[in-house]
This record gives structure tokens, sequence and C-alpha cells, in this order.
């Protein structure tokens, strides 16, 4: 994803514009927590974790702390200095501690996660933001944080399989946005020099009707080790998604197209489809691409609104 779809426009801060592209009309409610419980797991980071939803907004210390280690204030006035101690004084730890996020800064070093939420604040205010407007969203910011449990076993992966960060996408083949963003994340994986994998998750949306019957074509083709390859023919060509489509572009992948057809009719692949889907349920996904990196949701108001900037917080956790 990169920033374009969703900036920080001055006094208009509204979170909610920010979901992904593809929405899924009918979402179905969570069943208790996200993330998979099986299989292998993507997930890192410093276990601290998010503040709790709908934490109380703590009150003005006597004396205010006004030093923000590690958080560039460069590029606000003074006004804007006043108004962002303001905030990290008043707005709770993102690692659910008792303290003030000002007080995280000064004596929790190993809660990362409050000095990304406080450099969050600087930068929404140097682009104009009401503190009103990012207090209100401070609490999808600190979510987006938290570390979920995804399972990637069996999963089409590109990149080196050892690499310690592991961006996972849930995609659908006919979502303009998905095939948009797929050669974008490869990109951005092949930067990092095996420091980096991608992991492929499939969330057919219930409005795109040959989306599924898309996504087990390509875990056919998974099969035989050209997932990419016919994925990248399926995100080409998503406006024509027939049986006798996907046939045609199993050839052009380069499959055994018998093979492939065998696999296809037996429905190959259809249950890490749907295990994928149902996962992506649970982590309450609205829509796609909805892409995590190491385990934390991947949002637009932080890390430079980029999923390289994000594989660098990563990488330096």
């Amino acid at each position: 994803m990169n920033s374009s779809k969703c900036t920080l426009a001055p006094l208009l801060f509204i979170l909610s514009a920010c979901s992904p592209a593809c929405s899924n009309p009918d979402p179905i409610a969570p069943s208790g927590g996200g993330g998979a419980a099986s299989g292998d797991a993507a997930a890192a980071g410093d276990g601290g974790g998010a503040a709790k939803k709908g934490a109380a907004e703590l009150p003005p210390p006597a004396d205010m702390i006004t030093e923000a280690k590690g958080v560039d204030l460069g590029k606000l006035t003074e006004v804007q200095k006043t108004s962002f101690y303001q905030i990290i004084n008043t707005e709770p730890s993102a690692c659910g501690k008792p303290h003030s996020l000002a007080v995280s800064l000064r004596d929790d070093a190993a809660c990362r996660d409050s000095l990304s939420v406080s450099q969050f604040v600087a930068d929404a205010l140097a682009q104009g933001a009401s503190p009103a407007d990012i207090k209100g969203a401070m609490e999808d910011v600190v979510d987006s944080l938290r570390v979920r449990e995804i399972n990637i076993a069996g999963r089409p992966t590109y990149g080196n399989e050892r690499a310690p960060v592991t961006v996972v996408v849930f995609a659908d083949f006919e979502c303009p946005h998905c095939r948009a963003e797929a050669p974008v994340l490869k990109q951005t994986v092949d930067q990092y020099r095996g420091r980096a994998k991608l992991v492929f998750k499939h969330f057919p949306i219930s409005g795109h009707v040959r989306a599924k019957p898309a996504a087990v074509a390509t875990m056919a083709a998974h099969a035989q080790g050209k997932f990419w390859e016919m994925a990248e023919q399926v995100f080409e060509n998503q406006t024509a998604l027939e049986d006798a489509d996907l046939v045609a572009y199993a050839k052009r992948a380069g499959l055994d197209v018998a093979r492939f057809q065998a696999d296809y009719k037996a429905q190959v692949g259809k249950e890490l489809v749907e295990a994928d889907r149902v996962e992506g349920d649970k982590l309450e996904i609205t829509g796609t691409p909805a892409v995590f990196v190491n385990g934390r949701y991947f949002n637009p108001l932080l890390f430079g609104g980029t999923v390289a900037g994000w594989i660098e917080d990563a990488l330096r956790r």
C-alpha cells in the first residue's frame, strides 16, 4: 500500500477514510479474538501490546513533561509543540501501562509503540490536524500496532523463507486495488534483499463471484510451485475469470495443464482459501488489500505511510 490512497488532509483527519480500497459488503462478525491458533505464525515484536480500547484519557500532570526523547519535532511550530506535549501527557501509554505517553517515552525504553504513536502525533500536528482529530484517531492507531498471530503454514511465500520480517497480504483477485498493489509489494520485499518475505492469503469478497474460483486456481498452481506466475496472470486478466480463462492462464504460466485441470476440478487448495477467509474475518478485515507486517496491521498514518516504512520499523525492533 502507498500513502496516496490515504493521506492526512489538514482538518479532515478521519481514519475511516483510510480503510482498504475494496470493501467487503457482508463481513462476518468476529467470534472471539483475532489470529489463527494453529500452524506456523507470522508474528514478532516486543510483546508490549496496545492500550486497551476505550482507555480513559489521563488527567494533565501537575508538572507537564516537556521532553520527548526520540521524537522528531522539527516541523512543529511553538504552538504545535505545546499541543503535542499536552496530548502525550494526557494520552495513555501505547503498551497498556498505567502512565502517559510522555512518561513512557521518558521511563519505558522497551515500549517502542509509545515512541511510534508519539511520532504520529507530531506528524499529524505538522500536517494541520487538530488535537481533537488526533485524539479521535488514537485508538485505531494504537491498535494497528498490536501483534496478531497469522497462520502462514503452506501459504505461497515470495522471498527468503527465513527472513526476519514477514509481510502478509490478504487479497481478492477481482479487486483492482489488489492488482495494483501486488507488484508494489513484491518490489518492496525485493529491496530488502532477504530480510523480508511476502506471504499471500486469500480474502475473496462475497460480491466478487469469480474471486474464489480464481483463488482456488492459483492454489492449484501453487501445488506445482507456480503460484506467483499464476497469480500474475489472474490479476492481469481479472475481468475474465471463467474456468476456460483460468486454464488459458495456467498454460501461459508454464503449468502442466492436465495436472492443473485435475487439481482445479478436485478443488485442491480450496480448504486453505476458505480458512484464509475465515481468519481474515477473525482479524476484522473489512476490505482488500489488507497488509500486516510481522503481525501488525498496516496503517498509512504511521511510518511514512509505506510498507517499506513498516518493514524498517520491524527491522529495528
